[in-house]
C-alpha cells in the first residue's frame, strides 16, 4: 500500500534572466499515447537548442515522462476532453519542465511498497531535478534541472 507524504514545495521561481530563453509548449490529448509524444517533443527541442549535455537531456526525458504520466493518470477532474500541457524552457544554465493538467489537487510524493508497480514517479523527479513543485493553483507541476553536469541532482 502506498504511503503519501505531503511535500511542501515552493511556487516555481521565475526563470533567470538570459538573453534568449528557448521554449517549446504543446497541448496533448490526455491519454497514455501522449507520454511517448511528450518525450519526442522534448528530445527534438533539446537537440534543436543544443548545449544540453546528453546526461541532462536523458534525465529531462525521464522527468517529462513521469510528470506527463502523472497528469494522465491523476489529472482529470471530469469534464470536457482532458488536455495535458507540456512546456519546456532552456534559459541560461537551467532547463524547466512544466506539465499542466485539469486537477486542482497537488502532486504528492509517495512511498510505494516493494510489491507495487507504480507510485515512484515523483521520487524519480526528486532525484533527477534540482527542485520541483506545483504552481498555478496546483494545475502545473514543474521541475528545474541544471544544464551543468556537475550540478546534477544524481
Amino acid at each position: 500500500m502506498a504511503h503519501e507524504h505531503t511535500l511542501r514545495t515552493p511556487e516555481r521561481p521565475p526563470s533567470r534572466v538570459a538573453p534568449h530563453p528557448k521554449t517549446v509548449a504543446v497541448s496533448l490529448s490526455s491519454s497514455p499515447a501522449c507520454v511517448p509524444t511528450s518525450r519526442q517533443v522534448a528530445a527534438e527541442a533539446m537537440e534543436r537548442w543544443g548545449g544540453i549535455p546528453a546526461a541532462v537531456a536523458d534525465d529531462a526525458l525521464v522527468v517529462v515522462s513521469e510528470l506527463v504520466t502523472n497528469a494522465v493518470l491523476h489529472g482529470g477532474e471530469g469534464g470536457a476532453e482532458e488536455v495535458v500541457g507540456l512546456r519546456i524552457e532552456h534559459c541560461g544554465d537551467e532547463l524547466v519542465v512544466e506539465v499542466t493538467d485539469g486537477t486542482s489537487k497537488p502532486a504528492r510524493l509517495k512511498t510505494a511498497d516493494a510489491s507495487e508497480t507504480g507510485g515512484r514517479g515523483l521520487l524519480l523527479v526528486t532525484r533527477l531535478a534540482k527542485d520541483w513543485g506545483v504552481s498555478d493553483k496546483n494545475h502545473t507541476t514543474w521541475a528545474r534541472l541544471s544544464t551543468r553536469p556537475q550540478e546534477q541532482a544524481c
